[in-house]
């Protein structure tokens, strides 16, 4: 099971990540939809337009929240306390991503995972910490605190590397055109870089640099979320807990931390930009927190029995909603807009 497991996750993203970075980019995959709102006098009609960046962020998070929920089941975490953790992330990290972007980019109408993630690694530590007692008290039972930060950091690294097709999709995160880069990094990605298409796309309106040969954040940044997350899951069921933290979260923040100075998207007026510092002060707490905490009783992950108690009617319905919260909130885009209009094609009448 476990091998399986590890396997068609691999395969899975690793066929994801090809399509994505091979399609995404092109003119025809920013808007999914255009919502025909109110009708203007030429008998046209104003749209609200829906995005694949929101199909993609809410599919990388609730992929991240149903690994995390698994890999907690996994290791007999009660699932009243993985439902309530996940919740109290989400509940503080979803409005962090816009509050975060508006206060480093100076912007109203953008988000930021990086942001977001950087209050969930200072919040989620505490919060296991602190429930500790109280599932001791209510639930008679001892929360392993290893294995939950593990499932995180893996889940995370996992659900983040879909959740970066986004960036792909909507042209943003974007990194420095080949001619402005250094020789070495310019021959480097001279034949694997990155062109995005179409007008909308925001390396476009905000930089310049449609149909420009990019450096590939985007895509790297998914092949290193993914490698470490599938080397920390791999890890985490072998039992190797403390390793299988430490491998996603030292990868993914230490990347975030490198590719800032490959990206010339805005963020921020200085040299070190505000998400650089975040990326290393996250990497330095977490290693620092998972190297202290005392190794956990001998725990062996048992994903038959979490499948078994994860995939009900209610939790998939339960699931459902909250993708389809998610797209309507990081889906409805607030930097375009469209016009519709309707006809009857007479030869088919």
């Amino acid at each position: 099971m476990n091998f399986a497991f590890v396997a068609a996750l691999a395969i899975g993203l690793f066929v994801l990540l090809n399509w994505g970075v091979r399609t995404l980019p092109a003119e025809r995959w920013q808007m999914l939809a255009a919502v025909p709102v109110a009708k203007a006098a030429d008998g046209s009609w104003r749209g609200v337009n829906l995005t694949f960046y929101g199909f993609f962020s809410a599919t990388g998070t609730a992929f991240g929240f149903t690994m995390m929920l698994l890999l907690l089941s996994s290791v007999g975490t009660p699932a009243s306390i993985a439902i309530l953790l996940a919740l109290l992330l989400l509940v503080v990290c979803v409005p962090a991503s816009r509050v975060i972007a508006g206060l480093v980019e100076r912007k109203r109408n953008t988000f930021t995972v990086a942001g977001a993630a950087f209050v969930a690694s200072l919040f989620l530590p505490l919060l296991i910490l602190a429930l500790q007692p109280l599932a001791a008290k209510l639930l008679h039972r001892k929360i392993a605190v290893l294995p939950i930060l593990a499932a995180a950091a893996i889940s995370y690294a996992v659900g983040e590397s879909i959740g970066r097709l986004a960036c792909l999709s909507f042209g943003c995160c974007y990194g420095m055109p080949l001619r402005d880069a250094k020789p070495a990094l310019a021959r480097l990605f001279r034949r694997y870089n990155l062109v995005i298409h179409g007008p909308t796309k925001k390396a476009a309106y905000a930089s310049g640099l449609a149909g420009e040969p990019l450096i590939p954040v985007q895509a790297i940044t998914s092949a290193v979320f993914a490698v470490a997350g599938v080397a920390g899951l791999t890890l985490f069921l072998l039992r190797h807990f403390r390793l299988g933290a430490l491998i996603p979260v030292i990868a993914s923040w230490g990347w975030r931390a490198c590719s800032e100075w490959l990206r010339v998207d805005y963020r921020g007026g200085s040299r070190i930009s505000v998400y650089q510092v975040m990326a290393i002060l996250s990497a330095l707490y977490l290693s620092i927190f998972l190297v202290l905490l005392p190794s956990s009783s001998v725990i062996t992950p048992d994903l038959s029995a979490a499948f078994s108690q994860f995939f009900s009617a209610a939790t998939i319905l339960a699931l459902q909603v909250f993708w389809v919260a998610l797209f309507v909130y990081y889906g409805k885009s607030r930097v375009t807009d469209s016009t519709v209009s309707f006809h009857v094609i007479a030869e088919r009448l």
